[in-house]
């Protein structure tokens, strides 16, 4: 595919450079301005093809966009920082760069279900009769009963009922016998545009709701491009929190920095 479409392999190139970014460190520095280098080279003929979208193009579309995703969260955590990291901000950007991905493909999803690359969707069906553990469960009830009381507006607690309905299927997902570990992009791409200008605005509500996807990425913290996020994202996150919405970190705090 990428043979044939030169911001596919530019974007291979930007993600392959990233990651030997992060296996030679001494490189670092060189690998990550390759990178940048062609990422960018990616995104001027990426952007042009967007326009004119065609059964032919969608794939490579949609792959590239995926792509997109790892680089903006390896680049996040590799890249040396004049101050420290921000990953509620770093994060917003990458829940805006995750919502156009379906927007790539729109109705043209099922041309890329069925290409060359359908294998990789094989086993992403969400399972429902995976049964969260009580640790699970006792956290995502204990985030809706606290929706159900503070709640502004019966818009904003079915905005956060979903977002929490969201984190539930995303739970079920990781916890899965085929879990990949792309599969924790489902919850950001699933929450509405309504969640992330709630949490763009801070709301204690959306920051907490934030702090139980902490604990997903913190999940899969092996996997290269999502090293450090979960633990990076729940400290800034216990900051943030107001005091009387701290009981509901315990949990992600404890699954993370302490619990393991």
């Amino acid at each position: 595919m990428a043979l044939k479409k030169k911001y596919l392999m530019h974007s291979i190139f930007s993600v392959a450079a990233l990651h030997m970014g992060h296996v030679y460190p001494e490189s670092q520095s060189l690998y990550i301005d390759r990178a940048i280098r062609y990422h960018n080279m990616a995104l001027q003929e990426f952007s042009l093809e967007l326009q004119s979208i065609t059964q032919e193009n969608s794939t490579s579309l949609f792959t590239c966009a995926t792509l997109t995703i790892l680089f903006a969260f390896s680049l996040a955590m590799l890249r040396p920082h004049e101050e420290p990291i921000r990953p509620i901000e770093e994060l917003l950007g990458i829940f805006t760069l995750l919502r156009g991905v379906p927007l790539v493909v729109g109705e043209m999803w099922y041309w890329v279900r069925d290409s060359e690359i359908a294998p990789l969707f094989a086993g992403r069906e969400l399972d429902d009769s995976i049964v969260l553990s009580d640790d699970v469960t006792n956290a995502i009830k204990l985030l809706e009963d606290r929706n159900e009381r503070v709640a502004k507006s019966g818009s904003e607690r079915q905005t956060y009922t979903l977002a929490i309905q969201g984190l539930k299927n995303c739970f079920k997902l990781v916890s899965s016998e085929e879990r990949n570990n792309g599969m924790v992009f489902g919850w950001p791409v699933s929450v509405s545009q309504e969640y992330i200008a709630l949490l763009r605005s801070r709301e204690q509500m959306a920051l907490v709701i934030l702090a139980h996807y902490a604990v997903i990425l913190d999940e899969i913290r092996d996997t290269w491009w999502v090293m450090g996020w979960g633990s990076k994202l729940i400290r800034e996150l216990h900051q943030a929190v107001e005091d009387e919405w701290k009981s509901l970190l315990v949990w992600p705090m404890d699954k993370i920095v302490i619990g393991r």
